[in-house]
């Protein structure tokens, strides 16, 4: 996942996709893994970087 990139704040924890673009990956890291949905705590920090990234 790049970092100046923003994705969704319910993608893949470790890769940043949408479940439905999500089939089997590889990532540094995570090695290769299936979607696997992120923890509330990572979707909170995701909703507030796409805030303030938003915010002039």
């Amino acid at each position: 996942m790049s970092a100046n990139r923003l994705v969704a704040p319910s993608s893949c924890r470790h890769c940043g996709l949408d479940r439905h673009e999500h089939f089997g990956r590889w990532i540094t890291g995570a090695g290769w893994h299936t979607f696997t949905p992120p923890d509330q705590t990572l979707i909170k920090a995701r909703m507030l970087a796409r805030r303030a990234a938003r915010t002039p």
